[in-house]
């Protein structure tokens, strides 16, 4: 259990690396309240590739760029590099999103 302990801490360490980084509603890290936004905004239906289709057109709209999405049914690990804090993993309704900027 202390191991989980440590482990836990470092991540809260790594999470905020940058200074515009915060754990969101869902428990997560986010990086851009605006992306944050359009993500929860473009979430609606069962449709995984249709959620993730929505994100990445209201990111790339909203914010401009390229953006890369990921949508699961389960939580899921991820380490990505991305551009000037553009980057955040939500959950809504059971769908857990990934967005970012590469």
């Amino acid at each position: 259990m202390r191991s989980l302990i440590v482990l836990a801490a470092l991540a809260v360490t790594v999470c905020f690396a940058q200074d515009n980084c915060y754990i969101n509603d869902s428990g997560f890290t986010c990086c851009n309240k605006e992306l944050e936004a359009s993500m929860k905004g473009a979430m609606g239906g069962g449709d995984l590739l249709g959620s993730a289709d929505s994100i990445q057109k209201g990111a790339e709209g909203s914010l401009g760029g390229k953006f890369e999405t990921v949508v699961a049914l389960d939580d899921f690990a991820y380490k990505s590099h991305f551009k000037e804090g553009k980057s955040c993993k939500i959950e809504k309704n059971g769908q857990y999103a990934l967005a970012w900027q590469p």
